[in-house]
């Protein structure tokens, strides 16, 4: 979950940046000696950054659900995406995944959150 905020989270600090550049480097209002007031001016900032880049998440990704787990024949770990992107939903309960070790094809539930083989 945590790097599902990275690229908003990158994108309102650059903002942070750019309006901080578009005011001479006079975003802080209170005038600390010269480290200090750099400091104190992202410190303050980082926790609106944090939350802008929340609602930034939630507004564009919404329901996540991923499941991760070992492929039953192989061993190697396997991701599957469950939610909505922009109003794209993910296409309903179960995926198909293929293993990119060993090709073999599992079925993830992610109501039971199971991965199981599928009944040939």
């Amino acid at each position: 979950m945590f790097l599902l905020n990275v690229p908003a989270t990158i994108v309102a600090l650059g903002l942070f940046f750019f309006i901080d550049e578009l005011t001479g480097f006079e975003v802080n209002v209170f005038q600390f000696p010269e480290p200090f007031g750099f400091i104190f001016t992202y410190f303050a900032a980082l926790p609106l950054i944090l939350v802008t880049a929340q609602v930034v998440t939630k507004a564009i990704i919404n329901d996540v659900l991923i499941l991760k787990g070992p492929c039953p024949n192989c061993g190697t770990e396997n991701l599957s995406f469950y939610g909505t992107i922009l109003s794209i939903e993910s296409g309903g309960a179960t995926n198909n995944v293929k293993c990119a070790n060993c090709k073999t094809v599992m079925v993830y539930d992610s109501k039971t959150r199971l991965i199981t083989l599928p009944d040939s």
